[in-house]
């Protein structure tokens, strides 16, 4: 059964890192329209090499099992092809459900990337351009 999309989603290029900004809840059928504006950026930046996805979570951070199972092998597929090196949650105290989804969002990404889950803007551009600088840093030793 196809429902309706529910939610929002926006998505920009910072330099090597994607942000998108998503307005919850949401439903299997926005991560498709989300995973399509995407599209439109990852090819560009994977060619450029690693690249970092920042996910700006507003309104509410629940979906349902069908959408989760549409993230984790969106993540797994750019982790493997497509030169994604991490991924950053914005998820603020005053999204529905932020303290919830938390276990749910870092199964997804366990083993898969560095992840990590923060509740501003600035420090996931922190932390995420931490993370594609010490990919391209020398190594030590």
């Amino acid at each position: 059964m196809t429902f309706r999309v529910h939610g929002t989603v926006a998505v920009r290029e910072e330099g090597q890192i994607l942000i998108s900004q998503i307005v919850g809840p949401w439903n299997a059928e926005l991560i498709g329209e989300y995973q399509k504006a995407m599209a439109a950026h990852v090819p560009a930046l994977a060619a450029r090499g690693p690249w970092g996805l920042i996910i700006e979570i507003s309104g509410a951070a629940l979906c349902p099992p069908d959408a989760i199972e549409r993230i984790r092998i969106g993540a797994r597929e750019h982790a493997r092809n497509w030169q994604r090196a991490c991924t950053c949650y914005v998820i603020g105290p005053e999204v529905e459900g932020y303290r919830i989804t938390d276990r749910v969002w870092r199964e997804i990404y366990a083993g898969v990337m560095p992840f990590e889950i923060v509740q501003t803007s600035e420090a996931a551009l922190r932390w995420t351009r931490q993370q594609l600088a010490e990919l391209s840093a020398p190594p030590q030793g």
